[in-house]
């Protein structure tokens, strides 16, 4: 089943924000049709308006990031075939969708959009921006598990992007930038190496990482 033609799909891909509902610590789960389901909104005041009006209590709404629901909250909450509501509101049943299936499409359009808007931003600007440990001239790489080997290198394509990665999550760095020309050797590089590149990361670490290979498809130098 496709999801991006539903007009949450395209709310998500433009705020990049879910809202959720919680009582006690625990989310809000609204019956509809055969079913007790997670509520979920790309609104919130659609959201609170809908609660209140179905007298359902809750504590927060729970504006939370898409690249960092993905990271870490969903495989936390549900299971591959869990099923959630979303957009239910005073106007509109909402849409029962399989939560973990709509996410893996949602963040393949994302990093899609993402890698071309990065590409177009560094061939106009011709420079790249890393993150580096004092007294080196190359980009540092990280790892997205403990224990095991740094092998992504996180660019940006707009230094205050970098900026607020660098306060929050790397201290100890320094920002620098590099050109474009070098910048694709260095794809050829971490090809070569078997590793990958994180594209306009956001603070806490997380955002899209694809391969060297797609993001030199993506260039015009």
């Amino acid at each position: 089943m496709e999801y991006k033609h539903n007009d949450y799909f395209k709310e998500i891909l433009i705020n990049e924000v879910i809202i959720l509902a919680s009582k006690n610590k625990k989310l809000i789960r609204i019956h509809h049709e055969d079913g007790d389901y997670t509520g979920m909104w790309t609104n919130e005041d659609i959201a609170k308006e809908y609660l209140n009006h179905s007298d359902i209590q809750f504590d927060r709404l729970l504006n939370i990031d898409i690249d960092t629901f993905v990271t870490y909250d969903m495989d936390e909450l549900f299971d591959e075939s869990d099923k959630i509501l979303i957009n239910t509101s005073i106007k509109e049943e909402g849409h029962i969708v399989k939560v973990v299936d709509m996410m893996d499409e949602l963040m393949s359009e994302l990093d899609k959009i993402r890698l071309k808007e990065f590409a177009k931003d560094i061939s106009k600007e011709n420079h790249v921006f890393g993150l580096t440990r004092k007294g080196e001239k190359r980009f540092i790489l990280i790892s997205d598990k403990e224990n095991q080997k740094p092998n992504i290198m996180p660019v940006w394509s707009i230094k205050n992007r970098a900026r607020k990665v660098r306060d929050k999550d790397f201290e100890e760095c320094d920002l620098i930038e590099i050109e474009g020309s070098v910048f694709s050797e260095w794809l050829d590089k971490l090809r070569d190496n078997d590793q990958a590149v994180a594209v306009d990361l956001k603070p806490g670490v997380v955002g899209t990482i694809v391969s060297p290979q797609k993001v030199s498809n993506e260039l015009s130098f």
